[in-house]
């Protein structure tokens, strides 16, 4: 017999329920409930909820209740509403320790479940905003924090802003934490919010400074054309306000500073170059002392601009000046990388300041710290793929003392940075004397190097003249020369270089090379591939016609890559031809489980093959999604409602798939969009049969049948009355709102329809770029930065982050199109942060799921909503509010998901050893 007990019904709850009476009950339940079976974590709910009603335990155990609800409450199982409707009920006689927990506690749900605030009712919501709104103005600021972190689910946002200016650092923190929550999640941000954001860069607390210093880019970027008081964009201003704070007090507020200048773009140059400069910055000052509640109240007006002196506005252009000179001699190699980082971001926003950045990271070269050296290293090699860097002799010299560095990685390196840099003949000179020492000490860089002397070989072609070839393989002029030794490394190194020389030097070159370097060719292009030019032979002279044929004979491995090509080719060409076969047989013939499973495979095997065209690969995902029909018409015909679940999942995966197709394929045209579209007339009306067979709702029912009516009729329009009779059937049976029989008909009757993409369509795909495989590390006291650096093929709009967090919760985040730069043809480069709250504790590594989607707009967007997330709606909501957030757009993925470790640690920063000038 059912029993409705609090928030939940059930058979197996227990009816004499107690409260937890002890400190050690109430923690062990909290230890062991993620091991609870579903009738176990029912009667833990139950439990934890009288604990917290129970005014006379004391308040340590009444917190361990409030943990122990919202653990249940995150359980897919039971009621989320109801358990959180009974904390919020738990609020009114609360002391503010439990007030405080409570608080917690929703805005922990408010993040796991991203739909949570819209499951509760009015009253409820109308409740907890009562609470909220008194607690706001507690004298206790541990309650005042709380309280206005809960602003965000009773709709109370436009109230924050008043926080900023609280009392309490920890208050001021929070209001400027939900602002900044607000803003990655899209929504704009007022421009009046600006001077607030300015004035909490000189806070006393240093997490309030990051959190601010974050804002105040973002509302910058946001209103850049604006005018600020100072008669300056609203960009330059932020931008030399962030400048500013790289003289800050605290390393971590110095680090994000550092960071955040490189998100800045389209910045004037005049402040950009000015960073650079050797003079003093406009406000090298010290955290500002306290005044009233221990912060200068004043700054949160208009009046802190005008108590600036004459003498400060007339220094405010060169507010930006040394603000990289300070990052880049800072003690803590956290504030060194980051200056690093930005640099190279900001040196795509103009030439010049490129130019004089790269004196500032050669002379990194010289840091006492790996990991800064390499980071400088590879930015300047960045640097140099958009544009050759010219060194100068004292440049060179700097770089050529970190050839001989101890470290393989600094060297490697290296070899990269030089091969996209350009020095005098003289430089050059004492560049080959360095790389021949090197050889000779460290023989395992021997391919990195010989392939950086190719590239410079290309690179210093107007250097290389006959008379140097001569000096470096030792040529004579006058005398016969000794033949070099084939397997001398530092002579078949002088050789990759002089013959890498573009084809008019190359001619003059080969004029002055005796017989013995050409009968060396051929052995040196087999020994070391890649490192010297493909044309060869026609250097070759006239006399040598045996090397001429070495250098023109096909090698092994050609003649094996041309073979293999031909075999894939005929194997490609066999397997979409058995594919075609059996999809037209999954069509034509009725359903079966074999048919669907010979088409799976059929399918999988295909999209395995690499010379695979993009049309052939689509149809291949194409006949995925009809095999996949071919299951749940399978299953319509058996009737079984023990499958119910089953068929759930398949019309989720088949809605979702139809759109991934549809939005990740560029080029498709409109008969073949039809042919999806008809797929989801099939999930939308499996569903509807499969929710009649359960828990069965007449208001989703007609809401699903009026949608599918819809989407049906636009199909109608679109196909030929022969291949329509199906379909026709079952408009009429919508209209005349009959049994469900006739929905079985329609999937039993189902034929899907030819699918036929145009050749030129290509499939939209994002290949994430990770860093290092080593654990992140960061302070667990604040929020991980979570970067998103990917590379987009043939789309560029509409791109969502997915991050999967240890709790296995996902959350989206548009991208902001400025944050997408084309980088070639129908190519895109992708580089974002996003800061997302983990509830790790020091010590404990967990690992954190990045991808790449778009987002693609629904048909139907309410009825898409149920089919896609295969779940029905619970009686106790109202319908047309539960998808209200989701009723527009559907996500799908466009890359594989890549895990990223992350090791959250406490943070004690200690100075360099070295001292820094």
């Amino acid at each position: 017999m059912s029993t409705k007990r609090g928030f939940v019904e059930t058979d197996t709850c227990p009816s004499d329920c107690t409260p937890y009476t002890t400190y050690q009950e109430a923690h062990n339940a909290l230890q062991a409930l993620k091991h609870t079976s579903h009738a176990g974590i029912l009667e833990h709910a139950e439990r934890a909820l009288l604990t917290v009603s129970a005014q006379h335990l004391p308040s340590a155990i009444r917190q361990i209740g409030v943990r122990l609800a919202t653990i249940a409450c995150a359980h897919p199982e039971p009621n989320s509403a109801s358990i959180a409707a009974s904390l919020v009920r738990a609020l009114k006689d609360a002391d503010p320790s439990i007030r405080c927990e409570i608080y917690a506690s929703l805005i922990t749900l408010h993040e796991i479940k991203s739909q949570f605030h819209t499951f509760l009712s009015p009253e409820v919501t109308n409740a907890l905003g009562q609470c909220v709104r008194t607690d706001v103005n507690h004298s206790q600021h541990h309650l005042r924090s709380a309280a206005v972190a809960c602003l965000q689910i009773v709709g109370g946002n436009n109230g924050v802003r008043r926080f900023t200016d609280d009392a309490h650092p920890k208050v001021r923190q929070t209001a400027l934490s939900v602002i900044q929550r607000q803003q990655m999640v899209g929504k704009e941000l007022g421009a009046e919010m600006y001077g607030e954001c300015v004035a909490a860069t000189l806070d006393d607390a240093e997490q309030v400074r990051m959190i601010a210093v974050s804002l105040v880019w973002a509302i910058g970027s946001q209103y850049a054309k604006h005018v600020s008081l100072h008669n300056l964009r609203l960009l330059d201003d932020a931008f030399i306000k962030v400048c500013d704070m790289v003289n800050d007090s605290s390393m971590l507020v110095r680090q994000r500073a550092c960071l955040i200048l490189g998100r800045f773009r389209r910045v004037s140059p005049q402040y950009l170059e000015q960073t650079f400069s050797k003079q003093v910055m406009s406000n090298l000052r010290s955290v500002p002392r306290s005044l009233g509640y221990g912060r200068n109240r004043g700054l949160h007006s208009s009046k802190f601009h005008q108590r600036e002196t004459v003498d400060e506005l007339r220094l405010l252009d060169s507010g930006a000046a040394g603000a990289f000179v300070h990052g880049l001699e800072d003690e803590y190699q956290e504030v060194r990388d980051a200056a690093i980082e930005s640099i190279l971001e900001l040196s795509s926003e103009s030439p010049v300041f490129a130019s004089r950045a790269v004196d500032f990271l050669v002379d990194m070269f010289n840091d006492s710290s790996d990991r800064v050296r390499v980071r400088a290293i590879r930015a300047l090699t960045v640097m140099g793929t958009r544009s050759v860097i010219y060194l100068t002799d004292e440049q060179l010299s700097i770089a050529v003392s970190a050839i001989k560095d101890s470290s393989q990685s600094v060297r490697l390196r290296i070899y990269e940075f030089l091969s996209v840099s350009v020095v005098s003949s003289n430089g050059l000179q004492q560049l080959m004397h360095a790389i021949q020492d090197n050889l000779e000490a460290y023989s395992s860089d021997l391919l990195p190097v010989y392939r950086a002397l190719k590239l410079l070989g290309a690179n210093h072609s107007n250097i290389i003249t006959p008379q140097l070839t001569c000096t470096l393989l030792n040529i004579s002029q006058h005398y016969l020369s000794r033949e070099a030794r084939i397997d001398d490394v530092v002579y078949a190194g002088n050789v990759i270089l002089v013959i890498n020389t573009k084809r008019a030097t190359r001619h003059a070159v080969a004029s002055v090379l005796p017989d013995y370097v050409f009968g060396h060719l051929p052995y040196l292009c087999d020994k070391y591939p890649g490192c010297l030019p493909n044309n060869l032979a026609e250097y070759v002279p006239a006399h040598l016609p045996y090397v001429r044929q070495m250098l023109v004979r096909p090698t092994p491995d050609t003649l094996v890559t041309q073979m293999t090509r031909d075999d894939d080719e005929q194997q490609t060409s066999a397997l979409f031809t058995r594919m075609q076969r059996v999809l037209n047989k999954a069509c034509e013939e009725p359903a079966s489980a074999q048919i669907a499973d010979d088409l799976v495979l059929a399918a999988r095997t295909f999209l395995h093959t690499a010379t695979a065209e993009c049309r052939q690969k689509v149809v291949a995902r194409y006949a995925e999604l009809v095999s996949i029909g071919v299951k749940i018409k399978v299953m319509v015909e058996s009737h079984d409602t023990m499958q119910v679940g089953e068929l759930f999942a398949l019309t989720a995966r088949l809605m979702h798939g139809s759109y991934e197709i549809e939005a990740r394929t560029q080029g498709l045209d409109p008969l073949a969009r039809t042919s999806l579209v008809y797929l989801r007339v099939l999930a939308h009306t499996a569903w509807l049969f499969a929710h009649s067979l359960s828990e069965h709702d007449p208001r989703v029912s007609a809401k699903m049948r009026e949608e599918l009516q819809l989407r049906t009729t636009s199909v109608a329009q679109a196909l030929s009355s022969d291949k329509f009779t199906a379909a026709k059937e079952l408009l009429s049976a919508l209209s005349n709102d009959q049994t469900p029989e006739i929905l079985q008909h329609f999937v039993r009757e189902f034929r899907a329809l030819e699918f036929v993409p145009k050749s030129q369509c290509q499939y939209a795909r994002a290949e994430i770029q990770l860093g290092s495989r080593r654990p992140l590390e960061f302070d667990h006291r604040f929020p991980l930065r979570v970067p998103i650096n990917a590379r987009l093929f043939w789309t560029s709009r509409n791109i969502v982050a997915n991050v999967t967090l240890p709790t296995q919760t996902t959350r989206v985040w548009r991208v902001p199109p400025n944050f997408i730069k084309p980088c070639g043809l129908m190519q895109s480069s992708l580089e974002w942060d996003v800061e997302v709250e983990l509830p790790l504790g020091s010590g404990e590594v967990a690992a954190v799921k990045v991808a790449v989607g778009m987002e693609c707009a629904s048909d139907v967007p309410w009825s898409d909503a149920f089919v896609v997330r295969a779940a029905s709606v619970p009686v106790l909501y109202d319908i047309t509010d539960y998808y209200k957030k989701h009723e527009s757009h559907v996500v799908v993925e466009i890359s594989s998901l890549q895990t990223l470790s992350v090791n959250p640690i406490e943070i004690r920063p200690q100075p360099s050893a070295h001292t820094r000038i």
